[in-house]
């Protein structure tokens, strides 16, 4: 087991704006309601859940202080050197999100990482979004594609400090669609930034930060599928986002530790405002030297639960295989799709 573990490319998708026909007429969100909020600003802040790395989904998105470069903390990505004599790694992923109500989501993405030396620590990545065509809980049908691009530095200051900076891009296109008729089409382009740090308390005891913040233009055509004579209708709106993210690890025997973060963020738009809370916590346990079980849990101040499990098995320093699983991860989609799983393959390569 090595830096063949932590290769993935720790992503997050900004805003999407979908404003649906039916949204214009409805009430301003009100901070911190999720059930209240407009779909535009709830898929964002659903989305900010996503671990696309398997060990992490697996510890309930638990990563902050995680010495993994798996981490939500991009600080992490130069914690642990790359072994090899390229010292370059390679790690694909997929995530398969299916929600109740039909709608399936599709996220592969494949990151590169390089160690430098002096320079620290770099890691592009790419990312694939799609999804099939499915009726939501309001009887419209949905779609979504995306691509998603990254570019990932980190650097260790000393032995305990570390210290690391994100920059990605999303262009995405949302559709909803009444039976053969055209709904709404929304494109987006979304920026954000992430920074972070990782500090060592003691020899078993990390403490990271993680702060976020992005934006999307957004721009939806509202069709006139009724027929009513008044022409499409084009609406612009900016979604901005801002997250802060504390987090520690205790690591109670070799390479096996408990996780604990703790996240707000807050989403606004034209539409209103929404506040979210959580915490995520989990367990990464070792079995056997190369073969690992872990579980967790995410929680709401609005009551909802989510939980996790997975494994991960590693035959060698130079190759890993992560498998985790998900159920309900993402309740702020819930009034439109339904609860969802979600099962994410990692695999990691070491030159």
């Amino acid at each position: 087991m090595g830096a063949a573990r932590g290769l993935m490319v720790c992503w997050r998708i900004p805003g999407v704006c979908v404003l649906l026909g039916v949204a214009l007429a409805a009430a301003p969100a009100r901070a911190g309601g999720i059930k209240d909020a407009d779909l535009s600003l709830r898929l964002p802040a659903a989305l900010t859940r996503f671990a696309p790395y398997a060990d992490v989904a697996a510890v309930g998105g638990a990563s902050a202080a995680s010495k993994w470069s798996s981490s939500v903390n991009p600080a992490s990505v130069a914690w642990q050197p790359i072994p090899g004599t390229l010292h370059l790694s390679f790690s694909p992923q997929y995530a398969d999100i299916l929600f109740r109500e039909g709608t399936e989501l599709h996220i592969a993405s494949e990151a590169v990482t390089l160690d430098t030396g002096c320079a620290g620590t770099l890691q592009p990545a790419l990312a694939q979004v799609w999804s099939n065509r499915a009726t939501t809980r309001q009887g419209l049908d949905f779609g979504i594609d995306m691509d998603f691009a990254q570019v990932q530095w980190a650097t260790r200051i000393s032995n305990d400090w570390a210290v690391g900076a994100n920059f990605n891009y999303a262009k995405s296109h949302t559709q909803f669609d009444l039976l053969d008729m055209p709904v709404s089409d929304s494109h987006s382009d979304a920026y954000g930034w992430r920074f972070g740090v990782l500090r060592r308390l003691t020899d078993r005891l990390l403490a990271g930060i993680v702060g976020d913040y992005g934006f999307s233009r957004d721009r939806t055509v509202v069709h006139d599928f009724l027929g009513l004579g008044v022409g499409d209708i084009g609406i612009s709106d900016t979604t901005h986002q801002f997250a802060v993210r504390p987090g520690v690890s205790y690591e109670y025997a070799k390479d096996s530790a408990v996780y604990a973060d703790y996240q707000f963020a807050a989403f606004r738009n034209d539409t209103g405002r929404l506040h979210v809370n959580r915490f995520f916590m989990g367990v990464d346990h070792a079995i056997t030297k190369g073969l690992f079980v872990r579980g967790g849990a995410a929680l709401d101040t609005c009551g909802n639960a989510s939980w996790t499990t997975g494994i991960g098995i590693y035959p060698s320093d130079r190759i890993s295989i992560d498998i985790a699983y998900q159920q309900n991860m993402f309740p702020e989609l819930e009034r439109e799709f339904g609860r969802s799983q979600t099962l994410t393959v990692s695999l990691g390569f070491t030159f």
